[in-house]
């Protein structure tokens, strides 16, 4: 199955607060501030090497039929009725595993992934208000 990648644009903002905490080169593009700008969302997590991994992370779990072993399904689906599936993932950086590293949050349907929010474990104390959030972003990308 292929899927179409894409994120809201909400995700990048995201992701410059995570590359404030990490300055590694694993969180940093290799693409200068314009070409960045002008890259599509694909080109986009492709050019970061820890964006890329979790994309191809959840890209093979999907086409492996794995998606359940990765990332759990999220409590609530208010998308199901127009064939969108939301998912938590937890992921472990810098040593400190999954309890202490990044929130993912992104959907599925049978041709798109559609990468919501990300955030590390700090950002995430609020549970109702970071829900409040992403759900807010999925209704705006997703026609219900």
């Amino acid at each position: 199955m292929h899927l179409s990648v894409n994120t809201h644009p909400a995700f990048w903002k995201d992701w410059k607060d995570v590359q404030k905490h990490h300055k590694t080169l694993e969180f940093q593009s290799i693409y200068t501030p314009d070409e960045f700008s002008a890259a599509n969302d694909d080109s986009k997590m492709e050019s970061i090497i820890h964006l890329r991994s979790i994309k191809n992370i959840v890209i093979n779990a999907t086409n492996d039929g794995l998606i359940e072993e990765k990332a759990r399904k999220y409590d609530r689906q208010p998308f199901l009725q127009v064939g969108w599936t939301i998912r938590k993932m937890r992921l472990g950086i810098d040593d400190k595993g999954q309890s202490h590293g990044l929130r993912i949050i992104f959907c599925l349907n049978d041709e798109y992934l559609l990468f919501v929010f990300v955030a590390t474990k700090n950002r995430c104390d609020d549970e109702r208000k970071m829900e409040k959030v992403f759900l807010q972003r999925i209704s705006e990308y997703v026609s219900v």
